[in-house]
């Protein structure tokens, strides 16, 4: 059980970094206010995200 816990929040770190860093927006002074918790909640739900929100938009 543990290792699964363990693995979901790497998961969930790597896609944080992924759409933090690598995903090509491009971030201006203000637009880190919003767009940081909104990855870091697309983050938290990692499965659904690149399960099916990923490819939608």
């Amino acid at each position: 059980m543990r290792a699964i816990i363990l693995a979901y929040k790497v998961i969930a770190a790597l896609t944080f970094a992924f759409l933090t860093f690598f995903d090509g927006y491009v971030y201006t002074a203000w637009n880190w206010i919003i767009a940081v918790p909104v990855n870091g909640f697309l983050a938290s739900i990692w499965p659904i995200y690149w399960g099916m929100l990923r490819w939608v938009f």
